[in-house]
């Protein structure tokens, strides 16, 4: 990245911005799919619509705030041309596979959601176009993307790594009830989980690597296909009940994406990242 300095205003106005593109991008793409189910499509249709408007209206309005409020380039916002490397694809399929694992391998047992084949396809549309697509796009594109490059700009690469990891954890207390312990959890596995999407951003020279990982992750994790928790969920395909109470394997009030294992997976590959960036000159 060449060398470039913004003011601490434009800098602010850019993040500001940033997360109102995120919000308003959502929130029409959504609009858009539940149009679609109001006119008699399914509700698949309507998950795939929104998965796929997500990203387009986001990287859009991006691109519409870097030139004329940031007077910046996607490229210097390291929203280049798809580059996918090899590590960072296996470490996507790796990492919720690895977790899964680990937790089915703790006592538990499975319950089988009674979902029709159509329920089936919405709850898979919405893992793999929306949750998985969609938001592992958008979420980098404006985190990894425009707020860390911002933040770079202003201050250094610490900074850059840092502070969007803690505000990406903030973010998602939004919404959940949650308990002290459970905001405690939160706030450490989003940070650490935003500091390794930082790193592989830095690795890789572009944000589509971290947006793979991340994007696996939601399919995996978040999509509602396979469940794994303390109790069941009625919306999942398959579900692993928990039979532990520890809140260290259930993540507590959030799920187990907080859990101690999941947040020992962030870890280990966010060292690698980092040994990875040392090593290619990256400081």
């Amino acid at each position: 990245m060449e060398e470039r300095k913004i003011g601490t205003g434009k800098m602010l106005r850019g993040i500001v911005l940033a997360i109102l593109i995120l919000i308003a991008a959502q929130l029409l793409s959504l609009a858009a799919g539940n149009l679609f189910v109001l006119l008699g499509f399914p509700a698949a249709v309507g998950n795939v619509t929104a998965g796929v408007l997500y990203p387009v209206c986001a990287l859009g309005a991006a691109a519409a705030l870097c030139k004329w409020v940031l007077g910046l380039s996607l490229e210097d916002c390291k929203i280049r041309n798809i580059h996918i490397k090899p590590l960072w694809c296996a470490a996507g399929v790796g990492m919720p596979v690895f977790v899964s694992a680990v937790l089915i391998l703790t006592p538990g047992h499975w319950e089988w959601g009674n979902l029709s084949s159509s329920e089936i396809w919405t709850a898979a549309t919405a893992a793999v176009f929306f949750y998985g697509m969609g938001t592992g796009i958008v979420e980098e594109l404006i985190f990894r993307g425009v707020i860390m490059s911002l933040l770079e700009y202003r201050f250094n690469k610490i900074t850059a790594v840092v502070v969007p990891s803690v505000l990406f954890g903030c973010l998602h207390i939004l919404g959940n009830e949650l308990d002290a312990v459970s905001v405690v959890q939160l706030l450490i596995a989003g940070s650490m989980v935003g500091v390794l999407f930082s790193l592989v951003t830095y690795e890789s020279g572009n944000i589509w690597n971290s947006a793979l990982i991340h994007g696996v992750w939601n399919m995996v994790m978040v999509g509602g296909i396979l469940q794994i928790g303390d109790t069941a969920n009625e919306g999942a395909v398959c579900n692993y009940v928990l039979e532990t109470k520890s809140v260290l394997l259930t993540g507590g009030d959030f799920g187990v994406e907080a859990s101690v294992v999941a947040v020992a997976a962030y870890a280990a590959l966010a060292a690698l990242a980092g040994w990875r960036c040392r090593r290619n000159g990256n400081s």
